[in-house]
């Protein structure tokens, strides 16, 4: 699987794209630090995945989610995120993201979002109590 990994976290960054690699033996093709720099990046439509974090500085996950699901609407986009008290599951829904995992849960969690995005095109998993509809 090809991935794009969107973090301003770079030690975050580095541990999921080692995992990703070397354990789950995937291939990130594209790596970048905020909104801006990901909706930059010349070679998103080689993606099989793209994996958001929400929370950045200047523009978050879900804008630059919204804009390229404007000109690429059939990339299929995870969201990541360490706030477990304000998500919503309809904002990730209307946004257009296809899953969603939380950063303390992503290494024991992510192989089966991963497969289940890719063959299902969408998982919302019950477990994630947290989400508020």
């Amino acid at each position: 699987m090809k991935l794009v990994l969107v973090d301003d976290n770079l030690l975050f960054r580095d541990d999921l794209k080692f995992f990703l690699e070397n354990k789950l033996l995937h291939t990130v093709i594209a790596e970048a630090t905020s909104g801006e720099e990901f909706l930059a990046l010349e070679n998103l439509c080689e993606a099989d995945i793209i994996l958001m974090d929400l929370t950045m500085e200047t523009m978050d996950g879900f804008e630059a989610t919204k804009k390229i699901l404007c000109h690429f609407p059939h990339l299929k986009i995870i969201a990541i995120t360490m706030n477990t008290e304000n998500v919503v599951l309809s904002k990730l829904l209307e946004t257009g993201f296809k899953g969603f995992i939380f950063k303390t849960e992503i290494f024991k969690s992510l192989e089966i979002v991963l497969q289940s995005v890719y063959s299902e095109g969408v998982i919302f998993s019950d477990k994630f109590h947290s989400i508020k509809n």
